[in-house]
């Protein structure tokens, strides 16, 4: 995936939700920096639920959020919304209303460019100019010692997300295999929707994956491999399509089997644990 690629399938995200795809578009347009990186609809884990964003600048720790007419009916849970998102993320949030017109809109939308055009100014080196290349390569996330969900990492290959934790593939086919440094863990790559014989899922807040053969005479044998087994934690790599159609692999977080849970379902149920973990250099052969 390049930059053009990666933006359009970006803006296509918002093509169903005409203010929010005119506002996202005339910002990212006139902004007319390829160095930034921007990402709509980006996912915020919240103490309960979870939120969606409309337009996030990583580099700048900035969120945009496009209020239509409806939110005027719901402005006390929009604020308690964005303290959310504030307190857990440390970012900063514009709201642009889109109920007055657009001369009014405009207005908004060039004091925000205005705002980014400044702040990156004022970073001066510290500010680091969007790499595609870098941001899907293994070594930039050994080099920066981890790896988390809000980051939006997703990797070309299984083989580049099971390097970022000392393996040292050069190709790899499977589903899973093991953490090299961490023996309580295995790397997985699932499918998180029914596929070759597996109906696996996850929660709309990506809290919980649920994993089920769809063989009835395989799904007892199945759980009691896990539940019985001696590991209970998996990192997760989704296997996903970009809106090009592109398979890649998204980083999930790190989950734990719920044993009890898994029982009630009659499925293998994994609860998040973390939304960051420690990458690794590559291990030494023989050790």
């Amino acid at each position: 995936m390049d930059k053009y690629q990666y933006i359009k399938s970006q803006l296509a995200k918002t093509n169903k939700k005409n203010d929010e795809n005119y506002v996202v578009t005339r910002i990212w347009n006139k902004i007319d920096n390829l160095n930034v990186k921007f990402v709509t609809q980006q996912y915020i884990r919240r103490e309960h639920g979870y939120a969606l964003t409309d337009m996030y600048f990583p580099q700048l720790g900035l969120h945009i959020e496009i209020n239509e007419a409806h939110h005027q009916k719901q402005q006390k849970e929009d604020k308690i919304r964005e303290s959310d998102i504030v307190s857990v993320t440390n970012h900063e949030i514009i709201v642009i209303d889109v109920t007055k017109g657009i001369q009014h809109i405009h207005q908004q939308i060039d004091r925000i460019v205005l705002s980014i055009h400044e702040k990156i100014q004022q970073m001066g080196s510290t500010f680091i100019p969007w790499d595609i290349e870098k941001e899907m390569s293994p070594n930039t996330y050994i080099q920066k010692g981890y790896i988390q969900v809000n980051d939006n990492v997703a990797f070309r290959t299984t083989a580049d997300a099971c390097n970022c934790f000392g393996h040292q593939y050069k190709g790899f086919q499977q589903a899973g295999t093991k953490h090299p440094y961490r023996e309580d863990v295995t790397l997985w790559f699932p499918k998180l929707y029914p596929n070759d014989g597996w109906d696996n899922s996850i929660s709309t807040d990506e809290l919980i994956i649920r994993e089920k053969s769809m063989n009835p005479l395989e799904v007892k044998k199945h759980m009691e491999q896990h539940i019985f087994g001696p590991i209970h934690k998996r990192i997760v790599f989704a296997s996903v399509k970009d809106n090009l159609g592109k398979k890649m692999y998204r980083f999930k977080g790190e989950f734990q089997l719920d044993v009890e849970q898994s029982w009630t379902e009659n499925c293998l149920v994994w609860k998040r644990i973390a939304d960051r973990v420690q990458t690794y250099m590559p291990k030494p052969k023989g050790l």
